[in-house]
């Protein structure tokens, strides 16, 4: 599944609770941490590495 597909999942499932709160570490050579966590206390969490976030932008400039 794709970091976009995970994350409306997630964000699907969890919107009935109340606002996400997003945050992401800063870039490293080998990726950065995604972190949304739900008000209800679920995290979602999703190591992206540069190959990874390259291919999601790629998609969804499809997408347009």
């Amino acid at each position: 599944m794709t970091l976009l597909a995970d994350f409306e999942q997630f964000a699907s499932d969890h919107r009935v609770h109340g606002p996400l709160t997003a945050n992401a570490t800063e870039p490293a050579g080998n990726g950065y941490l995604l972190t949304v966590t739900c008000s209800c206390g679920v995290l979602f969490g999703r190591w992206i590495t540069p190959e990874e976030a390259e291919l999601d932008l790629l998609r969804a400039a499809s997408l347009n």
